[in-house]
């Protein structure tokens, strides 16, 4: 399994140094879909020059709506191609797919509308994946954040409708725990996992909580996922002191459970 965590550029040195396998940057603040090629490189330079591949982005779609009357399909679609074609320059694999803002359902506005408006994007982004090879993971949220794809296994649902390559599922721990959905949903969505998130309890540092952690890659174990985790986590400004107890708290409880 490749261990990974959600940071910035700037802090690629140390994410290195800690030990770990890649780094998960933004979408929105690193590959900047809507800021012309001459600009954006004057930053891709710097997430070049990292000590190591920037694997997955989050962060996706940061500005306008998916969901709702205000929905640029013209728009999205320029974001889209853009956003995958940058990642796949600088060695990403995954663009996670929360984007709340976007995405929650507009006061008033027809939930199927706004369920067949997500599967329409969603769509776009496989097309894209066929050209870069870069895949879309649906990030289900908690309720408290979004008011559509609250669950692993609603995001699974999707994917397997969309049936698509280019469109998976991820699972965040921190949003199954505020959701109450219990770690057997990863083995259920097995077939179309493509990423995992994981903090703490209360979303707190991997290891300073009391997160069932071996529960976790129990799960993952038995779904037959080897792939990437990246940690997504409030380090409460503690992250060059956290970051690698953090990771071989991860490590330690990863090779416990598979030996």
């Amino acid at each position: 399994m490749k261990f990974g965590v959600c940071a910035r550029v700037e802090k690629s040195e140390l994410v290195k140094a800690a030990g770990f396998d890649y780094i998960e940057l933004s979408v929105a603040g690193d590959l900047m879909p809507e800021i012309e090629e001459a600009e954006w490189d004057r930053h891709r330079w710097l997430i070049e020059a990292m000590p190591l591949l920037p694997e997955s982005f989050n962060s996706f779609i940061r500005s306008g709506k998916i969901t709702g009357p205000e929905a640029d399909t013209e728009r999205l679609k320029k974001y889209v191609k853009t956003a995958l074609r940058r990642a796949s320059l600088v060695g990403g694999s995954i663009i996670v797919f929360g984007s709340n803002t976007a995405r929650n359902i507009p006061d008033g506005f027809p939930r199927e509308r706004a369920l067949q408006q997500i599967e329409e994007f969603l769509i776009m982004c496989a097309d894209e994946s066929d050209q870069t090879g870069v895949k879309v993971a649906i990030e289900p949220l908690h309720s408290g954040e979004s008011n559509i794809i609250n669950l692993v296994s609603e995001g699974a649902e999707i994917a397997r409708k969309i049936n698509r390559m280019g469109v998976q599922n991820l699972a965040d721990t921190f949003h199954m725990e505020k959701e109450n959905e219990p770690v057997s949903a990863i083995v259920d969505s097995a077939d179309v996992l493509a990423h995992v998130h994981t903090a703490d309890t209360d979303r707190f540092a991997p290891g300073i909580g009391l997160y069932d952690h071996p529960a976790l890659f129990r799960a993952l174990r038995d779904a037959g996922y080897d792939d990437r985790l990246s940690i997504e986590c409030d380090w409460q400004d503690k992250f060059d002191e956290n970051i690698m107890s953090s990771l071989q708290h991860l490590k330690k409880v990863h090779t416990l459970v598979n030996g």
